[in-house]
């Protein structure tokens, strides 16, 4: 099996991204004598053109400096997919990963603090990368997460992720997500090890 991968990030790609994660944060924010029919239809013309050059498969990797691949369109680290805040890795390495975020008002749960399932996917998806760059992909099969206080957003974030053993296929990993010297959240999680016949390679293509 193979999925296609590209020499950094398409500049197209992040751009629009980019704009778009701009856009949800100012829908959520914008007040109410806003035109939200017209601003509606501005965007549903967007939508069209983009929809109307075809569809692809959403995955795609790009090569990281560090080593290892980035996900283009990943939902926590993708800086072509608007979902993602992105996760901006700082260090990958085989013992432990550390990336930076900042989220905004449009992952806002209580009050002015981060939706817990924000920081659950954050800390999933760290801790994922970490078994991977230990050599061990795999899958989440299970994941606790103990919410220390409430993570803030507009300020900077700090994901670590660390793989602590391996037992057979299942691979025992933990994080934690600072703001500042505050540690916000900490995770625990048992993830299942991909046989070497169900990992996909990667494969030079262009965008």
């Amino acid at each position: 099996m193979s999925f296609p991968i590209v020499d950094g990030v398409p500049p197209g790609r992040a751009l629009l991204g980019s704009r778009i994660r701009e856009l949800i944060e100012a829908s959520v924010c914008t007040g109410d004598d806003a035109d939200f029919a017209a601003a509606a239809r501005q965007v549903e013309a967007v939508t069209a053109a983009l929809r109307a050059t075809g569809g692809s498969p959403p995955l795609l990797l790009a090569a990281l400096d560090g080593g290892g691949h980035l996900s283009i369109n990943n939902p926590l680290e993708g800086p072509g997919n608007p979902l993602a805040p992105p996760l901006s890795w700082t260090h990958i390495g085989p013992a432990e990963v550390r990336a930076e975020v900042l989220l905004g008002a449009a992952h806002e749960g209580p009050p002015n603090r981060v939706h817990g399932g924000w920081v659950a996917a954050i800390l999933d998806h760290v801790l994922g990368r970490a078994t991977a760059a230990a050599g061990y992909p795999g899958m989440t099969a299970s994941l606790t997460v103990d919410y220390l206080r409430g993570t803030p957003y507009a300020e900077p974030l700090v994901a670590e992720g660390r793989l602590e053993r391996r037992d057979g296929r299942k691979l025992h990993a933990t994080g934690t997500l600072r703001a500042g010297d505050t540690v916000c959240a900490t995770a625990k999680a048992i993830l299942v090890h991909f046989s070497a016949d169900r990992f996909p390679v990667p494969v030079s293509t262009s965008d």
